[in-house]
């Protein structure tokens, strides 16, 4: 979802075609909002730098700026300015469309604030990697027993929302032996990754891995069958904020193409396990659905923009004083821009608690437990 602008006849400046939206192609921030926010205005107060940009080289490598944000993604050319829309782009002339923009320096200054607001409206709704839960997963093993089946694993999946990454922290194997020991990664019957275990002849000893992964499906961490001190405890697969688990023995030649049952025991495999919130593809995917938030946001630090003139650019008041932009900005009780934020604020963490399920709470705090099966 796009955030831009609608002509407001207020300046003679034309913006770039990035920034030039209809309400059918993104979030149009300068309408519906308090009528001293205009273009106008939001260049007197933006610093204007002495913006240097390199002068396109067809033997480095560009990528997409919006994703960079990065200067070194913006060229001069033919006595324009040109940003790139894409990553890696090498030898590609910045006439090409498909992979340039034609720019100006007033479109890059107001990208460069909605980016600020973007980051604003991500860190108030706490969707910046919000840590779901951490839980190590074990169990002490003290009988000897011998794995039934081709394959053991544990299985991870996403609880109530795939906008989660679960990440595999540390592994310990109980296997007895000192020989590595193959983990395979499967999801929707494909063979994802290998992971090197070097288990410690049945000892209880986590080694640091970092996988993460994300996406739907069941995820299985399998290896083979063979003898593993456990005490066979009992996995409660709906324990767990944010993720489902339980153990499986798998039949077959390939782990891919196994049979898999469910078995709910521990199998000499232990976990710490970390799962986040997927922010960039919630983002990506549920904008739309914050719009008057964003636009408050948008609209609130404009106000603060015009108070403070951090950027020391403008003497104009934007036909309001200073005690008038201090009502606005902080004042709870009326109709003002403050209030209208934190109003909205409440409602989009209500529209992001639908939609994540048991993994948040009314408090939005944040819940970290250390437990064994």
């Amino acid at each position: 979802m796009e955030l831009g602008f609608v002509e407001d006849f207020t300046s003679n400046v034309t913006l770039d075609s990035e920034l030039t939206l209809n309400p059918n192609t993104g979030i149009i921030l300068n309408s519906g909002v308090h009528t001293s926010i205009t273009l106008d205005n939001l260049l007197h107060f933006l610093p204007v730098p002495d913006l240097n940009f390199r002068i396109y080289d067809a033997e480095v490598t560009y990528n997409n700026y919006s994703k960079s944000r990065s200067k070194n993604d913006i060229v001069l050319y033919q006595d324009s300015i040109y940003q790139c829309l894409a990553d890696n782009i090498k030898g590609v002339l910045p006439t090409n469309g498909a992979r340039w923009l034609k720019t100006n320096e007033e479109s890059l200054i107001l990208k460069s604030f909605i980016s600020r607001v973007k980051d604003k409206v991500i860190s108030d709704l706490k969707l910046s990697k919000r840590l779901v839960n951490a839980q190590y997963l074990y169990d002490v093993g003290r009988n000897k027993i011998s794995l039934p089946g081709d394959y053991t694993a544990w299985v991870f999946e996403p609880k109530g929302s795939d906008y989660t990454t679960i990440t595999i922290n540390e592994i310990s194997c109980q296997a007895l032996t000192a020989d590595p020991v193959t983990m395979y990664v499967i999801n929707q019957n494909k063979l994802i990754d290998t992971i090197i275990l070097h288990p410690k002849n049945g000892l209880l000893e986590f080694e640091k891995i970092g996988y993460a992964f994300s996406g739907p499906g069941k995820w299985i961490f399998a290896i083979n069958s063979q003898d593993v001190l456990t005490s066979n405890s009992w996995i409660d697969e709906q324990k767990y904020d944010g993720f489902v688990c339980y153990t499986s023995t798998g039949t077959g030649a390939t782990v891919e193409t196994s049979d898999w049952n469910i078995t709910n025991n521990s199998n000499g495999l232990g976990f710490n396990v970390s799962v986040t919130m997927d922010s960039d593809k919630y983002i990506q995917y549920n904008f739309l659905n914050l719009t008057s938030f964003i636009k408050t946001s948008f609209e609130l630090m404009s106000m603060h923009l015009f108070l403070n003139n951090s950027n020391q650019r403008s003497n104009r008041n934007v036909q309001m004083n200073k005690d008038m932009l201090m009502f606005e900005t902080k004042d709870l009780e009326g109709n003002t821009v403050a209030k209208r934020y934190y109003s909205e604020l409440r409602e989009a963490k209500k529209v992001i608690q639908k939609t994540f399920d048991t993994q948040l709470s009314g408090d939005w705090g944040i819940e970290t437990v250390t437990t064994s099966v």
